[in-house]
C-alpha cells in the first residue's frame, strides 16, 4: 500500500512524503524533495521495529546543509575529475563543487535539490523529473523516472529510467545511509562485497582509468568482515579518507542481470540487508565526515554506511572503465534492490 502521509512547503515549493508499506508492518518513506528515502521501518529479531536510515529529524530539514542523505543522485553520481568531459569531440564544462571536481551532479542542477513529481501507480511510487539541456553543463534534455516499491518479503526495489534527446552521460544512484541496529557507529556491522578490485584514486578521490587488486588488503570485504576491522588502517588512502570512500568493481556473472553483490549484517539486532544490482560498481562510503550532524540524533563519524550502486567514477574521462554514455533516444534502465531479513 502507498499513501501520502505528510505535506509541507518551503520557499514556495510544495513537498510530500509518501509511505510505502506491506502487510507485515514494514514501511519506507520517500520525500519528493530529492526523491529521497527518509525512513526504512523494519523489525529486529525480537519483533521490535526501528528506523534503519540516518538522516534529518524532520522532512523540512533536508533543505539545510546537504549530506545527500537518502537522495536520488544525478545527473552523474560520484566524481568527474576536473569538472569536465569530452563527448563526440565536444568538451563540456561542469560545475566544480568538490574542489576542482564535479560531485553528484554539481551545485545548481543536481537532482538531490529538486522537487520531483510523484504518482502512485499500483504498488509502485513513481517519481519523475525533467532536467533541461545544459543543466549544470550536461548536454541533452533529460527525462528521469525512479520507481520505488516494497515487496511482501521486505525487498526495497529502486528502478531507474532516463532518456535524453542528445548524447550525454548518465549515472544515477541512491545515497541512503544505513545503520541496521541503531548503534552510534557501524563498526560492529559485518559487510561482504563481491569484489576483488577497486578503482584506485588520488588524494582528491579521482580515479584515472586504473584497477587495483585488493585480495588480502584492508580494502577487501570479499569474505565478509566487521567494518571496524580495517577502518583505521594506516593504508594511505583509507587514512586520508578517515574510512572507506571507494568504488568497488563488482564481480558479475553477466553484464546486465540483477545480481547479488553484498550483504550487511548486524549481530546485535539480527537484521541483515542483502543487496542486488544491475550496475557494475558500488561506492562504499562509511560516513567518514558525519560527526557533529544533528538529525534524528546527534551523529558521530562512521554512524552509517552507504552502498551507492553506480557506473565507475570519472568514467567519462577513462575509456578503460565501463561506458556511462547515454545515446540520444536510448533508455537508461538500471535496478538496485535492498532486501531486509532477520538472521
Amino acid at each position: 500500500m502507498i499513501k501520502q502521509t505528510y505535506t509541507f512547503e518551503v520557499n514556495g515549493e510544495k513537498n510530500a512524503v509518501y509511505t510505502i508499506s506491506n502487510s507485515k508492518g514494514c514501511e519506507v518513506d520517500v520525500l519528493t524533495y530529492g526523491a529521497r528515502i527518509t525512513r526504512i521501518w523494519m523489525p529486529d529479531r525480537n519483533g521490535t521495529f526501528g528506523d534503519l536510515i540516518v538522516g534529518c529529524k524532520n522532512p523540512e530539514d533536508y533543505y539545510g546543509p546537504s549530506g545527500y542523505y537518502g537522495a536520488t543522485i544525478g545527473r552523474y553520481g560520484n566524481r568527474i575529475g576536473g569538472s569536465q568531459f569530452t563527448l563526440n569531440g565536444v568538451t563540456y564544462k561542469l560545475e566544480a563543487n568538490n574542489g576542482k571536481n564535479n560531485l553528484h551532479g554539481g551545485k545548481t542542477a543536481n537532482f538531490d535539490r529538486k522537487v520531483w513529481d510523484a504518482n502512485i501507480v499500483g504498488e509502485n511510487l513513481e517519481m519523475t523529473l525533467h532536467s533541461p539541456d545544459m543543466a549544470g553543463g550536461f548536454p541533452g534534455n533529460m527525462d528521469v523516472k525512479v520507481v520505488f516499491s516494497l515487496s511482501e518479503d521486505n525487498a526495497l526495489r529502486i528502478e531507474y529510467f532516463a532518456k535524453s534527446d542528445k548524447d550525454t552521460v548518465c549515472n544515477l544512484t541512491n545515497h541512503s545511509y544505513f545503520n541496521l541496529g541503531g548503534q552510534d557507529t557501524i563498526l560492529g556491522h559485518e559487510l561482504m562485497i563481491k569484489s576483488r578490485q577497486i578503482t584506485p584514486v588520488d588524494d582528491e578521490l579521482i580515479p584515472h582509468g586504473d584497477f587495483l587488486d585488493i585480495d588480502g588488503t584492508p580494502f577487501s570485504f570479499y569474505d565478509g568482515k566487521l567494518l571496524g576491522t580495517d577502518m583505521f588502517s594506516k593504508e594511505h588512502i583509507i587514512a586520508h579518507c578517515n574510512g572507506y570512500d571507494f568504488n568497488y568493481c563488482l564481480e558479475r556473472a553477466s553484464e546486465h542481470d540483477l545480481e547479488h553483490f553484498a550483504y550487511v549484517y548486524d549481530k546485535e539486532s539480527g537484521r541483515r540487508m542483502d543487496c542486488y544490482t544491475t550496475l557494475p560498481g558500488v561506492q562504499l562510503y562509511t560516513a567518514c565526515g558525519t560527526g557533529g550532524f544533528k538529525g534524528k540524533k546527534d551523529y558521530v563519524n562512521h554512524c552509517s554506511l552507504c552502498l551507492e550502486t553506480q557506473g565507475y567514477p570519472n568514467s567519462p574521462n577513462c575509456p578503460t572503465y565501463p561506458s556511462t554514455v547515454l545515446k540520444a533516444g536510448d533508455t537508461y534502465h538500471e535496478v538496485t534492490v535492498y532486501k531486509f531479513s532477520i538472521k
